[in-house]
């Protein structure tokens, strides 16, 4: 996905790799990187000071309509990773995100993956982002990016 919105800094969310988050064979099952991802994008999200219980609390949601992963190197029980989060997209319905699953010490990437969202009401049905929204993510990304 091309990034439409470069100057937007990524936001570093630390996790440390839980049991429960690994398979038998004692690397993170694949479906962690997807709850990894949602802890980047939450975090990205505070960051720029437009927290996503806000969003919700007013009565709208970023429903996934597309989420990929590549998985590049395994990561074990204990690893200290860091899920590094970039906005690409937004538009007046949609919003998506690209992340990067690194290990928190060393030049280890783990994986990279995506998610696309599309703005819906608690109804379920699609509708554009709320400008407070929209220029909350684009200030606030501006703002911390200055920090």
């Amino acid at each position: 996905m091309t990034s439409e919105l470069e100057a937007f800094p990524p936001v570093p969310v630390d996790v440390t790799v839980r049991f429960a988050e690994t398979d038998m064979m004692g690397v993170v099952h694949h479906s962690a990187y997807i709850v990894w991802f949602e802890m980047g994008r939450i975090g990205w999200m505070d960051a720029a000071g437009v927290p996503y219980t806000q969003i919700s609390g007013a009565g709208y949601n970023f429903a996934v309509t597309e989420v990929g992963a590549q998985y590049r190197s395994a990561i074990r029980f204990g690893d200290p990773v860091q899920v590094i989060t970039r906005l690409t997209t937004l538009r007046s319905r949609q919003v998506a995100f690209e992340y990067e699953v690194r290990h928190r010490c060393e030049d280890v990437l783990y994986a990279t993956g995506f998610s696309r969202h599309i703005c819906v009401d608690d109804d379920g049905r699609s509708v554009s982002i709320p400008g407070w929204v929209s220029d909350g993510l684009r200030v606030g990304a501006q703002t911390f990016g200055n920090r």
